[in-house]
């Protein structure tokens, strides 16, 4: 499978709505978004939405120049099936930008179904698929910056066109074994699959608990974690309240935990949580 690809770069909202005529009644389009982190609204922006049909057509939309109001129609259509891999932190990027994308279907649910692999990232399933190596290092690029790099736009093309790909490849498997209608339900990404576990969203030592105003050097910590958390909800393309809750952090800033079991103490910090980043958040309180 080449790495070369072809689409286009749409900055002008009058060309998205041109280009996208290509995506209508399509019975499939690959979905990926390239985002950055705004610190004062503590959330992730959406900087590019790129968008593939299994006719060959690869559109890169700027969030930031064109905007993405002209896709709307085709991203709350819930007929529009759209692939995308760890599609929650798609749809919350989506969601943050004032869309209700309806038709999302997770791969890296449906490759957790249907392969069997130590690492289920975009990568790793097209390595196994494809034999296709990705290079990743752009994920971590600026994405706010504008002009973007042709790498960054290569990149962020790639990434659409490899999620509709390894949606067509899994589906055509789970077919095959006559699972796709049902693994098809479980894949799809939806408000109602978004529901956070109440086990780890709250805290049943400290129901309702009210915190005081940061001190500066309270702020400044805060800020540390911030980062943090930023840094680990982008690696892992999570939503950040995925990784911690702002509450947590402004715990975590006044109490300045030093060991785990001083973690469990903590607002919104469950057992799954303390065990997957507790030592991480000890090491940011030193």
């Amino acid at each position: 499978m080449a790495l070369d690809i072809t689409y286009r770069y749409l900055i002008d909202p009058d060309e998205v709505r041109e280009a996208l005529a290509a995506f209508a009644n399509q019975p499939v389009i690959g979905l990926d978004t390239e985002t950055f982190h705004d610190y004062a609204a503590k959330q992730n922006r959406l900087s590019l939405l790129q968008l593939a049909a299994p006719t060959g057509e690869v559109v890169v939309i700027d969030a930031l120049a064109a905007g993405i109001d002209r896709a709307r129609p085709l991203i709350e259509d819930p007929r529009a099936m759209m692939a995308a891999h760890n599609a929650r932190f798609d749809d919350g990027v989506l969601r943050g930008a004032g869309f209700a994308a309806e038709g999302l279907v997770d791969t890296l649910r449906l490759a957790r179904k249907t392969l069997k692999l130590q690492s289920f990232s975009l990568a790793s399933v097209s390595q196994h698929l494809f034999g296709l190596t990705m290079d990743k290092t752009q994920q971590r690029s600026d994405w706010r910056r504008r002009p973007l790099s042709r790498i960054q736009l290569d990149y962020a093309a790639l990434d659409a066109r490899i999620a509709l790909r390894v949606f067509q490849e899994l589906a055509e498997r789970l077919q095959s074994e006559g699972r796709w209608e049902k693994e098809l339900r479980w894949a799809r990404v939806g408000p109602k699959k978004e529901a956070r576990d109440p086990k780890e969203c709250s805290s049943p030592k400290r129901p309702g608990i009210q915190l005081r105003p940061l001190s500066t050097e309270e702020r400044q910590l805060a800020a540390s974690l911030e980062r943090w958390r930023w840094e680990k909800a982008r690696a892992a393309r999570l939503p950040l309240y995925m990784i911690c809750l702002d509450k947590t952090i402004e715990h975590l800033a006044i109490e300045r935990p030093d060991t785990l079991e001083a973690l469990a103490g903590i607002y919104g910090l469950g057992p799954a949580k303390i065990a997957k980043y507790g030592a991480e958040l000890l090491e940011r309180m030193k």
